[in-house]
């Protein structure tokens, strides 16, 4: 291959560009950026005589993670003084007790009750242990949650349990928190949550009592039983009023004999009551016992099966078409579901099901927890799944799961377009009849759409998965990459691909399999495991060379040229971006065309090719700027800001403070504290030191709110040194 000379060189070692690189470009001299060549494209403005920042405090993230304090707690005097009693003694409680009983309102009351002791946070997790709808949350799950919580960056966070759980210890040790940890399964899950910290306090509720963990780490024991007959009558009262109560005294006290103590079953009652003022308590007491004699005589010894006579009759009083929209809500996979996703999971329109699932909350079958979110307590999700199996809702719950996967499919296909609006193509089938995908109008609502349903398309995906609904699940993790790119999601993103991974083991496509190993590779080479992502990418040409898509052997070579250019392989990386490059221009992709281009203009400013990457940016600029793309403009102008620090600190301020500016107002607020950070060199290299100084507090901010620690510690240390100036 023949090869030019140019007259740059890195260090002692002079970078040779090969021939066919040079080709792409041609051989014009262009203009240093010193010179001002790109000033008539983009011109910097400024704010109030500079770029316009706003200085952050600076403090510790303090996460306040406690859901709302129950407002139907009544009664559990001997409990609380037993809970605050072990807390002071031990610092770790187990309340444990039957489902239902009310463990979790005793801890939140209490966690409320003593807020103040706990200046530096709370943390809260569900772990699931006895959740109908899945898995339990492993404490792998909850550990990189905290971590985040904590003030640490995705990329940062150890990728083993025992590397996080030492990383956790150390960054809550000396801190005043509280950790609540509900419905535990087993001591698997909780010991490595257990901070070192004797200043830390830990509550935890479950159904079983955790012996290892009273035993091991001094945990003390908080039973729970049922509720006495006045603290039961004391918390109906509070919800039906006590003119009712006092009015139909016999049918009160069959309706206390009934629900045995338990609050979840009172809710339910006084639920029903309320949804039906005109009813006497009398009649509900005597549905109740109906309901109670077709189930047969329910084990009193075991409360959780008490409810299913409160559920019965409950259900009893649906119509078919809200007892079918209970059933398949208790069979949707994740913790909640809006409206729309309702809508389609029913294959109906969604004014008819807000009247159905209003009338579900009404009878507290289903709560609206969040406004236009709707879920099912897992001992209701339990009986009504339990429902399901024995009469299953037509014409079958595969159809309609299967609409609630296109749901998401289809939506979150449309939000990713918005995002990343010339992606890949990727062929996705037209969703089953029924389905409504939500509407999503602009950036700012996809990725507002993504932000609210990223746990539910997480459990999602893992449904297709058990289903074995293969292209599903590859195409559901490929929807999310654009969304896990702009925040930085760099740990779910490796999870979701690498179950599309085993999906798409089992199939005979070139083309999904190319896509999924240049993603897989990514989601590798950004967590820093080099080998296993530049195995992946090399899978990824090969497949895509088996296909008839010249886009899936560009965006092959593209994922390529990032992945070697991670781990250091510059030249080799460059190599991949020209072949990108060039079938870019070859299929008319003048976007993908400008991303490539940067890329090699980022290459180049590595091996002091300025001609290169001059030569690259400016076309990338124009075509950018010719398709109005602005998250692409303002990629192009921080790498010009980049490549003018080598040369003029003056020619690299303009294009910073154009660069925030449009990533301010795209609300790119992960791109735009590095451009800050880099902004704030910048100033100081000119001695606007008042500039740099609000510059680096604003990066600082960004970098905190993104959980980003490593960023935030390296600006921390240049506004120390900047004081001491």
């Amino acid at each position: 291959m023949g090869k030019e000379r140019v007259s740059t060189a890195v260090g002692t070692r002079a970078w040779v560009m090969p021939k066919e690189i040079d080709e792409l470009f041609g051989s014009a001299t262009v203009n240093t950026v010193a010179s001002g060549r790109f000033d008539n494209v983009v011109q910097a403005r400024e704010i109030n005589g500079g770029v316009h920042l706003h200085p952050p405090p600076d403090d510790r993230p303090v996460p306040g993670h406690l859901p709302p304090r129950p407002r139907m707690f009544a009664g559990r005097e001997r409990e609380t003084r037993q809970l605050a009693a072990a807390l002071t003694r031990a610092g770790v409680a187990m309340i444990c007790g039957a489902g239902g009983i009310g463990k979790t309102w005793l801890a939140l009351n209490w966690a409320y009750e003593n807020i103040g002791r706990f200046p530096d946070g709370q943390l809260f997790a569900d772990l699931r242990g006895f959740d109908a709808a899945g898995e339990p949350k492993t404490a792998y799950v909850v550990l990189h949650f905290f971590l985040q919580a904590l003030g640490v960056e995705s990329g940062r966070i150890p990728v083993d349990v025992d590397g996080m759980a030492c990383l956790y210890r150390s960054l809550v040790a000396g801190r005043k928190m509280l950790v609540l940890l509900d419905n535990v399964r087993d001591i698997g899950q909780v010991t490595p949550l257990l901070p070192g910290s004797s200043s830390c306090a830990v509550v935890i509720t479950g159904r079983s009592r955790l012996v290892g963990l009273l035993v091991q780490h001094d945990a003390q024991l908080v039973p729970m039983d049922v509720l006495s007959e006045t603290e039961a009558h004391t918390l109906l009262t509070r919800r039906l009023g006590s003119d009712r109560m006092a009015g139909e005294p016999a049918a009160v006290a069959e309706l206390l004999v009934s629900c045995a103590g338990l609050p979840l079953a009172l809710g339910v009652v006084a639920g029903r009551a309320t949804a039906h003022p005109r009813f006497t308590l009398t009649r509900l007491a005597e549905e109740l016992r109906d309901a109670a004699t077709r189930l047969g005589v329910l084990d009193e010894h075991d409360p959780t099966m008490s409810l299913s006579a409160v559920f019965s009759w409950s259900y009893a009083a649906l119509t078919d078409r809200e007892a079918e929209t209970f059933l398949l809500m208790c069979l949707a996979p994740g913790q909640d579901l809006s409206l729309p996703a309702v809508a389609s999971l029913v294959g109906r329109s969604t004014e008819h099901t807000a009247v159905m699932l209003r009338e579900l909350e009404r009878v507290s079958l289903v709560q609206e927890h969040v406004p236009g979110r709707f879920r099912v307590h897992d001992l209701i999700r339990l009986y009504g799944g339990q429902q399901a199996r024995q009469t299953p809702p037509r014409p079958g719950p595969e159809v309609a799961l299967r609409r609630l996967v296109d749901f998401y499919l289809h939506t979150g296909r449309a939000a990713d377009q918005l995002l990343d609006p010339d992606s890949q193509p990727v062929d996705i089938e037209p969703a089953t009849n029924g389905v409504r995908p939500a509407v999503l109008l602009s950036r700012p609502a996809a990725m507002e759409w993504f932000e609210v349903e990223h746990s539910q398309l997480v459990a999602v995906q893992e449904f297709a998965h058990r289903a074995g609904w293969r292209q599903h699940v590859w195409q559901l993790a490929w929807i999310q990459h654009a969304y896990h790119w702009w925040r930085g999601h760099l740990h779910h993103d490796l999870a979701i691909w690498r179950l599309a991974h085993e999906a798409v083991e089992g199939i005979d496509e070139p083309a999904a399999k190319a896509i999924v190993h240049q993603m897989l590779g990514y989601a590798y080479s950004r967590l820093g495991v080099h080998q296993q992502a530049l195995r992946l990418v090399a899978d990824a040409i090969h497949f895509a060379g088996e296909t008839d898509s010249l886009a899936h052997k560009a965006a092959a070579h593209h994922a390529a040229a990032q992945v070697w250019g991670q781990q250091g392989d510059t030249a080799e990386a460059l190599r991949h971006a020209a072949a990108a490059l060039r079938i870019y221009r070859a299929i008319r992709a003048p976007l993908r065309e400008a991303f490539a281009l940067n890329l090699i203009g980022n290459f180049a400013v590595r091996l002091g090719d300025f001609d290169l990457a001059r030569r690259s940016y400016e076309p990338a600029l124009s075509l950018f700027s010719a398709h109005q793309y602005r998250p692409g403009e303002a990629t192009i102008l921080d790498s010009l800001g980049r490549l003018a620090d080598a040369v003029g600190h003056t020619e690299a301020l303009g294009h910073y403070e154009r660069a925030f500016e449009l990533r301010h107002e795209l609300g790119d607020t992960y791109a735009a504290a590095e451009t800050l950070e880099r902004l704030g060199r910048t100033y100081r290299a000119l001695d606007q030191n008042g500039r740099a100084r609000a510059a680096w507090r604003h990066a600082l901010k960004l970098y905190r709110a993104q959980r980003r620690s490593e960023d935030a510690d390296r600006v921390t240390s240049q506004l120390e040194l900047l004081k001491a100036r």
